[in-house]
């Protein structure tokens, strides 16, 4: 029998962080240290946390504004990972090979992106990226019909939409200029 590899705890603990990271409540190093130590088996947690790290510099303390703000389409991949990470969903991306890993970026400048376009998908399989972390439109879309989180909160900033994502005000997001 295959183990449940949803950690609650982790998913709620990341995607509050998360969440007071992007509104500013905190700064990065700050949110580094807040999720440094959790360790879980869930994929997805491990997953949207090496996304999140590609979000912010390690080396000098911001919060997300100004030259550091998200641009549209992160905070709708944010928004989609936090959506994920409250839901039961499994994280169903194939992990790829360690080999891939290291050699990609060697093999895209060699075949200037064709080889490792075709690679990716490969290593995808049939997941839709439009919709990360989920795997399907049809995982994503049920999510939003029964959120566990977002719903009903006074500050709208992180709230799904299931149609197009207009990037909030530094007011929604509580930035206070």
């Amino acid at each position: 029998m295959r183990k449940n590899m949803i950690d609650r705890k982790a998913r709620n603990k990341l995607a509050e962080e998360i969440r007071h990271f992007v509104e500013c409540f905190m700064d990065n190093f700050e949110f580094d240290d807040a999720i440094f130590e959790l360790e879980t088996e869930d994929r997805g947690v491990n997953a949207i946390y090496d996304e999140m790290w590609l979000t912010y510099d390690d080396l000098q303390r911001h919060k997300l504004k100004g030259k550091w703000a998200l641009n549209e389409n992160q905070l709708v991949v944010i928004k989609r990972a936090i959506v994920f990470l409250k839901s039961d969903f499994e994280y169903r991306w194939p992990k790829w090979p360690l080999y891939y890993k290291t050699l990609r970026p060697i093999i895209w400048l060699l075949s200037l992106g064709k080889a490792t376009k075709r690679l990716d998908e490969h290593f995808n399989g049939y997941g839709n990226l439009e919709v990360w972390p989920f795997y399907s439109s049809e995982e994503y879309e049920k999510a939003l019909q029964h959120p566990r989180y977002m719903a009903n909160t006074h500050n709208t900033a992180l709230q799904p939409t299931s149609g197009r994502d207009v990037r909030p005000s530094s007011a929604e997001l509580g930035v206070i200029s």
